[in-house]
């Protein structure tokens, strides 16, 4: 007499087994065990995680969503901003909130390059360029004075000019702010120095010049390298300056004058290039893209090494602007122009305040 429920079990011993993922037999020696599940699958259906490295069936992985990778469900990390699953290898962290961020969702500041959320990210209004919260806090937007804009606006034909200045190191943050010149402050990219800040002048009359030069020259810089720092200059714009003519008063210069003048356009020209036709960018000699100036980027840095210079530059800069308004467009030749701006580079002795205010009154 025979066991009829032995029988069965022992038949049912003998039926192979198949993986659930592909329903192929398993085999012995190729057969993987899920980290989580505990489950049987065939060797080619258990992946390994790209972090822990231990063998996980399908439904236990997930496929990162920046690369091919694929990673358990312990290992995996999710973007703060976007949900993302993200590997080890594409993850990144938040240096603000120590939070995952992806690559298409994450920032990097500005000035000391701190990787950001989108939480912890902070906009510039001055440069439309993305900031950690402790580098956005040395900021102030531009509070132009009110006065100077009404006269400014109330005569067409009257220069003016606005200053950035770029001090790359330690110097004396509290005389600048406070200074009555100055309209606003903030961080710069090129200004790696942590105590560096690029300034914003107001909007300045040639009865400014003085002041302004006594400033510069009261500027002292703390850095390994302040030549770094730049200095731009935002001339008014109208009808009658346009780029194309400042591209021939920069083209007009000699080496030897445009170091004369603090440019740098002629001899290292990383950040102001002289480009003919090419009036955009920031690293342009001529930038064009501002509403109401046209900005001459090719200035190197002002402080009390350079400032005999910017007395000289500016001078250089209201003589070609009065040239330019005395020609209507299309009268002057580039000869014409290139001709006038080295004579002009040459004749810019430091004028009085008498002869400044002369030259005021008869723009008004």
């Amino acid at each position: 007499m025979t066991n009829d429920s032995k029988t069965t079990d022992a038949a049912n011993d003998e039926t192979p087994r198949v993986c659930p993922c592909c329903d192929e037999p398993l085999r012995e020696d190729k057969t993987e065990h899920c980290a989580t599940c505990k489950g049987n699958m065939c060797a080619d259906c258990g992946e390994e995680c790209v972090n822990c490295g231990y063998v996980y069936c399908p439904s236990h992985l997930a496929e990162c969503d920046d690369c091919p990778n694929h990673v358990c469900y312990d290992c995996a990390a999710y973007c703060t901003d976007c949900g993302d699953i993200l590997c080890g290898d594409c993850r990144t962290v938040c240096d603000s909130c120590d939070e995952y961020v992806c690559a298409d969702c994450r920032y990097s500041c500005e000035n000391c390059g701190d990787i950001l959320c989108g939480e912890c990210v902070r906009w510039s209004d001055q440069d439309d360029c993305a900031y950690c919260a402790n580098c956005l806090s040395e900021s102030k937007a531009p509070a132009y004075s009110p006065e100077r804009q009404r006269i400014m606006d109330s005569h067409e034909h009257m220069f003016t000019v606005g200053l950035e200045i770029e001090i790359n190191g330690g110097h004396d943050h509290d005389k600048l702010k406070n200074h009555p010149l100055i309209a606003g402050y903030c961080t710069d990219g090129s200004l790696y120095h942590r105590d560096g800040l690029e300034y914003q002048t107001d909007i300045l009359f040639t009865t400014d010049f003085d002041a302004i030069n006594a400033l510069v020259e009261s500027i002292h810089c703390y850095g390994d390298e302040p030549e770094r720092a730049g200095g731009h200059m935002h001339v008014r714009r109208t009808r009658r300056q346009t780029p194309s003519r400042w591209y021939w008063a920069l083209k007009g210069l000699s080496d030897r004058q445009a170091r004369n003048l603090n440019m740098r356009h002629t001899y290292y020209n990383r950040w102001c290039e002289l480009r003919h036709g090419d009036y955009s960018g920031k690293d342009t000699a001529v930038n064009n893209t501002h509403e109401d100036t046209i900005e001459l980027r090719t200035f190197a840095r002002w402080d009390d090494t350079t400032a005999t210079r910017l007395a000289a530059a500016l001078e250089w800069a209201h003589h070609m602007w009065r040239y330019f308004e005395s020609h209507e467009l299309y009268q002057l030749k580039t000869a014409d122009i290139m001709r006038e701006s080295a004579r002009s580079a040459y004749a810019t002795p430091r004028t009085t305040p008498a002869m400044r205010l002369a030259t005021s009154r008869k723009e008004d």
